[in-house]
């Protein structure tokens, strides 16, 4: 709308000489105001119908019949309007001060032709070198349309939309339509009877619905300042696929998510941009909150304060990396999209109550602030609740650097055995709580490719508590037909200590320690397991604790791939080694859970005294001794 000030503007520059030659006769002046304007401009002007005075004392009008200004020259089109006749009013006083103020402009059947170019310059702005812009002494307050045509073309963005406004007793209505940034666009409304350019004082009334590709906006509000868009308040709703289709709308960047409904009302003052009070569901998460974009240098900043009640990973999951086509494997091979993340800053903090991924682990009460900062994407603090306990930390993504350098440092808290399989009835009287950390940092574009190429550690552990028979099942321990006999009916077995503890290298996690000790017996293990091709190969070997009871003889594998894992005992190898033996894993000092159990019950520690116990075995074994019964 600012363009059409200038559109005025033209002959509003030929009526300030009209009221001083009122009286000689308008249709003499035609000639020297063409020539006048054509050289201040460099652009033809042509009046080829009458000029005629509408004279009253406060604001005189003239009209002006078939008036045509031309485009410079490097535009598309030869015009930047025409029009059957013109109608203008003209306050008085301010003329005084060089002032032209037009309390209101009527153009019939106008053609307006607007371009900018891809270097910046706008065929709207009348002076040669494009400075025209905040400076104008025209001002129109009041414009009224009948029969209009506008075309604007931005080739650069291809951006090319022809528009139709006509004046109706129910205001300006308007249908528009051709492409924005590459997207099929189609627009209709209606607004207020009077295009309200330059009036602050009466905000102009403005409703209806664009649709850009696969997003539709609907928009019910009004506008102060066409011209400047100095404010707006309007109530709006926003639907479309993917919100990361936005950006082609707002070039800022929003996250890939499923198809989403929001609406809330829509704020503008100064340079700030306001989504307040919104609510809507994304796929079958719901979202509400507010989030506003100020537009600052380097570049915008987002902030946002959203809460959901239910979240659904899936809804997200090309943003938080869980979901994507996978060639071979159960690891996301999605790739970020990096590209776009320099299209804005952002602060958002995010709180969901209940979240879903899988359905068989629920999550819940996540927190997390994100925040992204020269295309670096932090969430920090990140914290979630799972299967009784809760995982807390820090995520860090660097996507100025290609791959993607990431680091994540989590502590795993009072996780409770029994929820960890939410679906197995029997697993219901298990008892004990999971500590650990996770610490890795790699570097890829997925997050396949980051966990296939990290260093770091990953330990877990259980201090304390019971399992019941069936779950010892479970970890194939049905196998030993002897100790199922210690193991009657479905008794508790005490959990001595649990502790599965792995260094990590280019991706391949070795098994610094696995040890799961029982009140009956020790499992001690070993192994790897490869992130990068999502492979297994961990053994466990099962040592009783009363030496009335046969030994196995085949220790138990966990072998094949994430999709595809294979367990059962190994019949082709036979295990030798005593439980003291076993336990030699845990004395690694790389052992990831020794500050963590430093930080509990340190001396009372059954993992403590278990490791302690190896230590023992250890040092008797390199002097020659052996370990005491």
């Amino acid at each position: 709308m600012r363009a059409l000030k200038w559109i005025g503007g033209v002959v509003l520059l030929v009526f300030v000489a009209l009221v001083l030659f009122v009286m000689f006769g308008l249709h003499l002046l035609r000639g020297p105001i063409e020539r006048a304007v054509t050289e201040a401009t460099g652009r033809e002007l042509r009046i080829e119908g009458e000029l005629r005075p509408i004279w009253d004392w406060v604001h005189p009008r003239f009209r002006a019949g078939n008036v045509s200004f031309a485009n410079p020259e490097w535009a598309s089109q030869r015009h930047l309007f025409r029009a059957r006749a013109m109608e203008a009013s003209v306050s008085v006083l301010p003329l005084l001060a060089g002032r032209v103020v037009v309390p209101k402009l009527h153009l019939e059947q106008p053609e307006i032709f607007l371009e900018l170019a891809p270097d910046g310059r706008k065929s709207w702005l009348l002076d040669r070198d494009q400075k025209d812009e905040g400076g104008s002494r025209v001002h129109i307050r009041g414009l009224t349309l009948d029969q209009a045509e506008l075309e604007y073309l931005e080739p650069g963005r291809r951006i090319a939309i022809a528009a139709e406004l006509t004046s109706e007793p129910e205001g300006v209505v308007f249908i528009a339509e051709g492409e924005y940034k590459g997207l099929p666009m189609l627009a209709s409304g209606v607004g207020g009877q009077v295009l309200a350019l330059r009036d602050a004082d009466s905000p102009y009334p403005l409703k209806g619905q664009a649709k850009f590709g696969a997003t539709t906006i609907d928009f019910d509000g009004r506008v102060t300042n066409i011209v400047g868009l100095e404010a707006l308040d309007a109530k709006i709703r926003v639907r479309g696929q993917s919100m990361v289709q936005l950006y082609d709308i707002f070039n800022i960047a929003f996250p890939d998510t499923s198809p989403y409904d929001t609406a809330g009302r829509l704020v503008r003052t100064d340079h700030t941009w306001r989504y307040e009070d919104f609510s809507g569901k994304v796929g079958k998460s719901d979202l509400a909150g507010t989030f506003e974009v100020r537009r600052v240098a380097p570049r915008p900043l987002m902030k946002a304060e959203l809460k959901s009640g239910l979240l659904n990973f899936a809804d997200l999951g090309p943003l938080v990396g869980t979901t994507g086509p996978s060639k071979s494997g159960v690891l996301p091979e999605r790739p970020f999209d990096t590209a776009r993340w320099g299209s804005v800053d952002a602060d958002v903090t995010l709180r969901a109550g209940k979240i879903e991924r899988p359905a068989q682990l629920p999550l819940e009460n996540l927190s997390a602030r994100i925040r992204m900062q020269e295309k670096v994407l932090t969430l920090q603090p990140l914290e979630f609740g799972i299967a009784g306990g809760k995982l807390a930390g820090t995520i860090r993504l660097d996507g100025a650097k290609d791959p993607i350098r990431a680091a994540i440092n989590m502590r795993v808290q009072n996780l409770k055995l029994a929820q960890l399989f939410p679906t197995i009835e029997q697993a219901k009287g298990s008892l004990g709580d999971v500590d650990g950390i996770i610490e890795l940092a790699g570097t890829g574009n997925s997050v396949a490719g980051m966990l296939g190429s990290s260093n770091g550690k990953v330990g877990l552990y259980i201090d304390d508590g019971q399992i019941s028979k069936f779950m010892m099942e479970l970890a194939a321990l049905d196998l030993w037909d002897v100790a199922r006999l210690k193991l009657k009916g479905d008794e508790p077995v005490k959990i001595r200590c649990a502790i599965a503890d792995f260094g990590v290298k280019g991706g391949l996690m070795q098994a610094n320690a696995l040890v799961f000790d029982t009140a009956v017996v020790n499992v001690g293990g070993n192994g790897t397991i490869n992130l990068k091709n999502e492979q297994m190969d961990l053994t466990l070997k099962p040592e009783p604790k009363d030496r009335s009871i046969a030994s196995l003889k085949s220790p138990l594998y966990l072998r094949g791939t994430f999709s595809k894992p294979e367990v059962g005992p190994d019949m082709g190898r036979l295990v030798t080694r005593g439980a003291g033996a076993i336990l030699m894993g845990v004395l690694n000092p790389l052992l990831a859970i020794i500050p963590l159990l430093e930080e509990g019950k340190g001396k009372d520690s059954n993992c403590g005294k278990l490791i302690a116990e190896a230590s023992a075995s250890a040092r008797s074994a390199a002097t020659g001794g052996t370990r005491k019964k």
